[in-house]
């Protein structure tokens, strides 16, 4: 952003928008641990939507202003920027699960880069979290 600010560039595309639906906040867990542990499942799994609540029910600002400790380097009207961008591209969920498309479509994106070697079933790994 700080690039684009003091115009030396500016964004020509956005990995957000370009990448498609992926489903880059997920957790993993052991079946074992998962059913001797459903309370803290379900709690993890509240906690992760109530931050997909809070940044798709307020504004830019009012996000900017809580998470700007943790981008020290980043003005306040830059971090504003930035999540209005996100805003528009509609980046963030509105929910924790994700679809057998987007877990197939991060799959290809981690075989291209070669932190995969090959793609697995999509219902051997996902687990639903009954609220």
């Amino acid at each position: 952003m700080e690039v684009e600010s003091q115009g030396y560039g500016y964004v020509v595309a956005s990995l957000g928008e370009l990448g498609g639906n992926v489903p880059y906040t997920s957790y993993n867990a052991k079946i074992s641990f998962i059913e001797e542990n459903p309370d803290i499942i379900l709690s993890f799994n509240s906690a992760i939507q109530r931050g997909l609540d809070f940044v798709n029910e307020n504004d830019s600002n009012k996000i900017a202003e809580i998470i700007l400790e943790f981008f020290p380097d980043t003005s306040l009207n830059d971090l504003v920027k930035v999540i209005n961008r996100y805003k528009e591209q509609d980046t963030w969920p509105t929910t924790t699960s994700f679809s057998k498309e987007s877990f197939d479509h991060l799959q290809e994106i981690m075989i291209a880069a070669g932190h995969l070697d090959k793609a697995v079933n999509y219902k051997d790994l996902i687990y639903t979290v009954n609220e």
